[in-house]
């Protein structure tokens, strides 16, 4: 808990040393609510950005593909977003750098009504992601691969952000939806069912990432440095999911990324061509470590 708690705390307070008198505004987004969401609501709530000179006022982008064109198109300064969208946008040359890293796990299921038991009973069926070339787009091929069905089995319908998906679910418009806990859980107290959980399906596939661009990073080094769960066991168990999934390291994994690549170049031959290394910048991580500052943040808990 202690480890998961530190992580909360570091999350996007990547702000390093920062004291200044006057509060730096920094635009922040996030793409959807779950355990990764954590750090963002933690830091505000607590007041941890204002300490190190921050005026933060997290905001939400409905799906990875259109919080990555924020950050290219310089409306959003620092995005916690998924691997897969940024890496999809820096492979087609645009200016995002992947920063950090808070998910090194693909931790989406394929929930779905209890009617579907298998493959043969999803065929045909609708399944809903947030937006095409997301991180519940790039989930959705995993589970459907590890069920032996293609897209063409099914109907992939990008819907928007989770509670519209849920929405979807729960009037019969589609009949699974990639989610993450505790999202997840809720459904499953309605009589929903997990059919596929993608978590260690997928390996070391990463999805929460730290992006912003190399221009914004240039110029603002300085600056670059919760959940609202009611129900206990709802949040034990959201807990209990993303305890495997949150990192002890906040750098971007390199590996991971190489995932990332490989499975984009799946369908674009451009991925295949960049390494992981080409995509990542740890400066401010690497002074914050030098600096001493997660040495002394677990120290303090």
């Amino acid at each position: 808990m202690q480890r998961v708690l530190s992580l909360m705390i570091v999350g996007l307070a990547l702000a390093g040393s920062v004291q200044a008198q006057s509060l730096t505004k920094l635009r922040v987004a996030y793409d959807g609510y779950s355990m990764t969401s954590a750090p963002l609501y933690y830091a505000e709530h607590e007041g941890i950005f204002k300490k190190f000179g921050l005026d933060v006022k997290p905001a939400f982008v409905e799906g990875g593909s259109l919080l990555t064109q924020a950050v290219v198109g310089g409306s959003i300064d620092i995005a916690q977003n998924g691997y897969t969208p940024a890496a999809g946008a820096a492979v087609q040359g645009a200016d995002i750098v992947i920063i950090g890293g808070i998910s090194n796990k693909l931790p989406f299921q394929l929930v779905v009504k209890s009617s579907i038991k298998g493959a043969a009973d999803l065929k045909g069926q609708g399944i809903a992601i947030s937006r095409y070339g997301s991180s519940t787009d790039t989930a959705a091929d995993f589970a459907l691969r590890h069920l032996g069905l293609t897209r063409n089995d099914v109907s992939v319908r990008q819907l928007g952000g989770p509670a519209t998906r849920n929405a979807a679910l729960i009037s019969g418009q589609v009949a699974g939806t990639m989610e993450q806990y505790p999202d997840t859980g809720q459904l499953e107290t309605q009589g929903f069912r997990v059919l596929v959980d993608v978590t260690n399906l997928a390996g070391d596939y990463p999805n929460t990432s730290y992006a912003t661009s190399r221009t914004f990073l240039k110029k603002n080094p300085d600056a670059v440095e919760f959940l609202k769960v009611k129900e206990a066991p709802l949040a034990k168990a959201a807990y209990e999911a993303y305890v495997k999934v949150y990192p002890d390291d906040l750098r971007p994994s390199l590996p991971g990324i190489g995932l990332v690549l490989a499975e984009l170049a799946r369908h674009d031959a451009k991925a295949g061509k960049l390494k992981p290394e080409d995509m990542v910048d740890t400066s401010v991580l690497d002074a914050l470590a030098r600096e001493g500052f997660f040495a002394r943040l677990a120290e303090s808990h």
